[in-house]
C-alpha cells in the first residue's frame, strides 16, 4: 500500500522531530511544531495507520510514536542532495591540509581521518582495513541520549569491540554504492537492532580493502553524517591515489 501525500508528510515530520528530541512524538506536539492544517484526532488516526503499515512503533497505548527500521529507510530514501548539510569550505580545507601531510604513512592518515570524522559527526567513527581496526570518538557517546542508559552503552561497545561481527555487518554493503547505510534489523545482528551505520569502502595501496564508518543510534543525524562520511572517504581516496 502506497502512502498518501499527507501520510508521507506526517511520517517525515515525525522522523525529523524524533531526531531532534529523542522522545516519542505525539499528535499535539506534531500539530503545533509543524503547522499541520489537521486536527490532533486526524493526526492520531493517520499515525495509527502508519503503525499498522510498519513505519512507526508505539511503545505504550497512551504514548507517542517512534520510527521503525522501515520508517527510517523511508526517510533516508526521501532525502535529496539539497537537504544534506554541506560541510563548509573552511572546514574542508583544514581537514584536507591536516591529512595531506600524513600521506606517507597510511595508518596515521586513517587514524587522523576517523578522528576528524568523529569530530564532524559527534558520533564514534571506525575504520577496518583488512585485519586492522581503528576507532575514534568514543567519548562522544556520553553526550548521546540513547547511551545514557548503561545497557545501551554496553551493547554498542560490545559490538565495536567485536571485529568479526562489525566486519560482517559492513560486508553487507555494496561496493558500487558511494555511501552505504544499514539500519537496525537490516544488520541481522541482535546487538544492532537499535543502531545504524553509515559507511563507505576504501582501498589502501590499491590492494587492502577497508571501510570508514560512523556508528550510532537509529536516530543519528543523517543530514550531517552522510555528507561527512562522503567527504572524509573521498579525501582519503584522493590522497592515497596521488
Amino acid at each position: 500500500m502506497d502512502l498518501t501525500e499527507r501520510q508521507q508528510n506526517l511520517l517525515l515530520s515525525i522522523v525529523r522531530e524524533f531526531i531532534k528530541t529523542a522522545e516519542a512524538v505525539g499528535s499535539i506536539s506534531l500539530q503545533s511544531k509543524y503547522n499541520f492544517d489537521l486536527s490532533p484526532a486526524t493526526i492520531r488516526n493517520e499515525m495509527s495507520v502508519l503503525v499498522e503499515l510498519g513505519y512507526l512503533f508505539q511503545k505504550h497505548n497512551s504514548g507517542g510514536r517512534i520510527p521503525t527500521t522501515k520508517g527510517w529507510r523511508f526517510f533516508i530514501e526521501s532525502l535529496g542532495e539539497e537537504e544534506l548539510n554541506k560541510i563548509d569550505d573552511l572546514t574542508k580545507s583544514k581537514i584536507k591540509d591536516e591529512l595531506y601531510g600524513l600521506r606517507p604513512n597510511s595508518k596515521d592518515l586513517i587514524r587522523k581521518a576517523i578522528f576528524e570524522l568523529s569530530r564532524l559527526t559527534l558520533n564514534p567513527a571506525v575504520a577496518i582495513i583488512e585485519n586492522e581496526f581503528y576507532y575514534a570518538g568514543l567519548s562522544e557517546m556520553i553526550n548521546i541520549p540513547e547511551f545514557k542508559e548503561h545497557e545501551n552503552l554496553r551493547k554498542i561497545l560490545l559490538l565495536m569491540e567485536d571485529y568479526y561481527s562489525l566486519s560482517e555487518i559492513l560486508n553487507k554493503g555494496t561496493s558500487d554504492e558511494d555511501i552505504n547505510i544499514i539500519i537496525g534489523e537490516e544488520a541481522e545482528n541482535s546487538l544492532f537492532k537499535d543502531y545504524a551505520v553509515i559507511f563507505s569502502e576504501i582501498r589502501v595501496l590499491k590492494l587492502k580493502k577497508g571501510y570508514i564508518a560512523v556508528i550510532g543510534p537509529n536516530r543519528m543525524d543523517y543530514l550531517q553524517i552522510i555528507p561527512s562520511v562522503k567527504y572524509i572517504t573521498d579525501t582519503i581516496r584522493y590522497l592515497l591515489s596521488n
